[in-house]
């Protein structure tokens, strides 16, 4: 179904979704006439049509990319790039090129102050301060990648992580994540997220808990933005078999209390979708949920070092719907938050819904320095693409551009309207299964894939 938008169009979620169902479609497309519509109160009544996306797959034919949210700009479909209007500052956006622009006459109407361009560098830098952990998880990256002998490495030192927030802030990126291993066992820790965060920086933390108590909690107040804790199962044996440490389930609920009390701004679960999660999912959502958690991330299985067990199409699928089932009696986020083929679902409107695709997976938003001072796309890709303390030429290291620009898509994929959000889903595994970064992730269905771009 195709919305046009002008000044007369009435945009009411609920009258958009009637007229989708007696027209027994599943796709709308949304499309701006003219110059005369006020862009961000149009985007607001979109994004409310977007949050039937479970139902519905919801389109925006060409659309600036700078008046549409971080998180909806997968919908943006670009039929004719350019063919809008751009002025100079334009140059600056990572969209220049495949953006159509706005509408011609916006600017002399409305003014250049939607106008946003947004900056090609990554949304965020995860360092890994801390090689060593005191738990030995199946699924810890640098225990499957260049730990996979040993921890015995020597963690980069607080002088030069300290130079590489500088350069962080120099460039402009405004988000930082301690990671690991366990941050919490260097001695120094505090004081590197107290550095950032008087830069001015958004700080994420993940932890395994282990170290959090009463006696240090007010250490973190006012300084972690954004915590990320692993839970992998609601019992306290499997999680103590998961991890190697008794009571480990018991310290992390501690620790989770503990930041809420002390008004940490985002508390995040974070959970493999192994297949006994799968199994176990409602359960282990009711346990979760119940703690004074805001989001709930769960996690393709990567297939490396320790980690060979591979979910089928068939284990996806019920992934999927159980969390739209959980969702729909809940209001708390849920997120497959790792790379998926959205075709291993033949419903992809439902696959998307759930999935943040490969949005932040493979070097696409987010950027790796690890604790040999290796610049990498990401934790568990293990390829050496720049100096940490030059983080901008890193990211525009040929094999990073490949990349962005989806080169290292299979044909099939570039045909589907989906290949910008779910972008072939894991390169990383595909790479891991033939040896080729351009070969189908093994999860792919290319029966399953949309070809509407031709219709349009």
């Amino acid at each position: 179904m195709r919305v046009k938008i002008d000044k007369k169009t009435n945009l009411n979620e609920s009258d958009i979704i009637h007229r989708a169902i007696l027209l027994g479609t599943k796709d709308i497309f949304f499309r701006l006439s003219g110059p005369n519509v006020d862009l961000p109160s149009t985007m607001v009544k979109i994004y409310s049509v977007m949050d039937r996306e479970s139902e519905y797959g919801v389109w925006l034919l060409d659309f600036p990319y700078c008046i549409v949210n971080e998180m909806s700009r997968d919908h943006i479909i670009t039929r004719n790039p350019g063919a809008g209007e751009k002025n100079d500052r334009c140059r600056e956006c990572r969209y220049f090129k495949s953006c159509a622009g706005f509408p011609a006459g916006y600017f002399k109407k409305f003014g250049t102050g939607e106008l946003a361009p947004i900056k090609d560098q990554p949304l965020e830098v995860m360092i890994e301060v801390e090689p060593r952990c005191n738990y030995d998880c199946p699924f810890c990256y640098n225990r499957n990648s260049f730990a996979r002998k040993n921890r015995d490495i020597n963690a980069l030192s607080a002088d030069y992580v300290k130079k590489i927030i500088d350069k962080i802030v120099e460039t402009g990126i405004g988000i930082i994540r301690f990671t690991g291993g366990e941050p919490l066992l260097r001695p120094d820790i505090f004081a590197l997220m107290e550095y950032a965060k008087d830069k001015k920086l958004e700080v994420r933390l993940n932890t395994n808990c282990s170290l959090v108590n009463a006696a240090n909690i007010n250490k973190f107040k006012g300084i972690v933005d954004n915590i990320l804790i692993p839970i992998e199962s609601c019992s306290e044996a499997e999680e103590a078999k998961a991890t190697g440490q008794k009571e480990a389930l018991k310290k992390k609920v501690a620790a989770i209390r503990l930041f809420k009390k002390i008004g940490v701004p985002t508390i995040r679960v974070g959970t493999v979708a192994t297949f006994g999660a799968i199994n176990n999912l409602e359960k282990l959502s009711d346990f979760i949920l119940g703690l004074p958690v805001d989001e709930w991330e769960l996690y393709r299985p990567i297939s490396s070092g320790r980690n060979k067990r591979k979910l089928s199409g068939i284990e996806i699928k019920k992934l999927i719907y159980g969390i739209i089932k959980i969702q729909k009696k809940t209001e708390k986020k849920i997120i497959l938050a790792n790379a998926l083929p959205f075709c291993a679902l033949n419903d992809l409107n439902k696959a998307s819904s759930v999935s943040h695709g490969a949005l932040f997976d493979d070097g696409h938003n987010r950027i790796v320095v690890d604790p040999r001072g290796f610049v990498k796309p990401h934790y568990f890709l293990d390829k050496n693409i720049g100096d940490p303390l030059d983080i901008i030429s890193a990211w525009n290291s040929a094999f990073m551009k490949k990349m962005r620009n989806l080169e290292f898509l299979p044909p099939e994929c570039r045909k589907c309207n989906y290949c910008f959000k779910c972008r072939g889903g894991s390169r990383f595994e595909a790479f891991s299964a033939v040896g080729k970064w351009d070969a189908p992730d093994p999860l792919a269905d290319f029966n399953n894939i949309l070809l509407w771009k031709e219709s349009i």
